[in-house]
């Protein structure tokens, strides 16, 4: 597979990442008092008349520039209670793939800047904002350059296939699955342990060479716990049963369904901890950890990202199932259309919210996250 079809969905449309990115926003929002409490950290050692910010994986949409605001307050105001003689100046690089939908973050840019003129009552200093296409496991900015890094929803995706998924005789070992699943085999998961061991591994240690000294990074991402199923995903869980069918049916190919793995890994917070150390560039200063609901409150009376649903009238499960499964749509099917085709991409999708229906009408749908703080030695 290749990793350029790893992006979000682009554009603006109903089923964009831009207009579907709910729950993520939700997790940005979440760790928020992590990014404060880093950024404070920070200023306490260091006060750059231009501030070095990198958000990685910044996906498209209002998401990309979210914390913008919040990374100008307070550095305004820590910089204030230091008493500093000056006002800083921000740059913030926003990194993705080559294949990311910039275009949808430029044409944002004026009415990012009128909204945060506004909020600031026109208190606003300069601050500028750069794409730096690339691929996060590779340098992306010069030796002791960043002085602070943030990447949300994005660090739990590897930089490829784990390569012991196939054997030397070509022979897949995660067959029928396209994740770690119930069926795989002890091997898959170990194989998907070392590609992510791997990966941080070399994030860390091209992270380690472009932060300064005493710089901070934050890095909010999917995660499992050692006590409740680790490294099993409902989501990724619901299109591999979804494929399976589609497969028994005679939809797609058995052999086309064998030879997909989806490179995603949700860690535990013992293996962050493990492989941090391990690299050694970083302190781990803080990891915090939260839960979020999948699926939208039960009434019709909310924003639901640009669409408001008028009425205050129940939601049904199969609409919850569908708010449910936007999100997972816009960060998957890329990949899916990639391997099998567009022709398969209702289809699929429908099935999956299907099967989150079937889950919501047992209970809530809930996703673990971990706020990691780290700290440049």
């Amino acid at each position: 597979m290749k990793m350029e079809n790893t992006h979000m969905t682009h554009g603006t449309g109903e089923d964009s990442y831009a207009r579907t990115s709910v729950i993520q926003a939700d997790s940005i929002s979440k760790a928020i008092p992590v990014v404060k409490e880093a950024l404070e950290g920070v200023y306490s050692k260091m006060t750059p008349k231009c501030v070095m910010v990198a958000e990685l994986g910044c996906a498209s949409g209002p998401n990309a520039l979210m914390l913008l605001p919040e990374i100008i307050d307070i550095t305004y105001k820590t910089y204030m209670i230091n008493k500093s003689k000056y006002r800083p100046e921000i740059h913030m690089f926003l990194n993705d793939l080559p294949t990311n939908d910039f275009n949808t973050i430029s044409a944002s840019l004026p009415t990012v800047h009128e909204e945060l003129n506004k909020l600031r009552d026109g208190d606003l200093g300069p601050y500028f904002i750069s794409a730096t296409p690339g691929s996060y496991y590779k340098r992306l900015f010069p030796t002791d350059f960043l002085h602070f890094v943030h990447s949300a929803n994005s660090a739990h995706w590897l930089s490829q296939v784990p390569k012991r998924l196939i054997k030397e005789n070509g022979e897949y070992i995660n067959k029928g699955n396209v994740y770690i699943a119930e069926t795989s085999p002890p091997e898959v998961i170990e194989a998907y342990r070392e590609q992510y061991k791997e990966d941080l591994t070399t994030f860390l240690k091209c992270r380690g060479q472009e932060i300064v000294k005493g710089g901070g990074m934050v890095l909010n991402i999917m995660a499992t716990t050692e006590s409740h199923k680790p490294h099993h995903y409902f989501m990724e869980a619901a299109i591999n049963t979804a494929l399976k069918d589609m497969a028994s049916q005679g939809l797609i190919e058995q052999e086309k369904l064998d030879s997909l793995d989806i490179p995603f890994y949700p860690p535990t917070e013992e293996e962050v901890r493990r492989y941090v150390e391990s690299e050694g560039s970083f302190h781990v200063e803080e990891i915090k950890n939260f839960t979020l609901d999948w699926d939208v409150p039960t009434t019709k009376d909310l924003e639901n990202n640009g669409h408001k649903s008028k009425g205050g009238t129940e939601m049904d499960v199969y609409e919850r199932a569908k708010y449910a499964t936007a999100p997972i749509k816009s960060g998957t099917e890329c990949i899916i259309a990639s391997h099998f085709g567009d022709h398969i991409i209702n289809e699929l999708y429908s099935r999956v919210t299907n099967i989150v229906a079937k889950r919501l009408s047992c209970g809530k749908l809930e996703t673990f996250h971990h706020a990691i703080s780290l700290i440049k030695k």
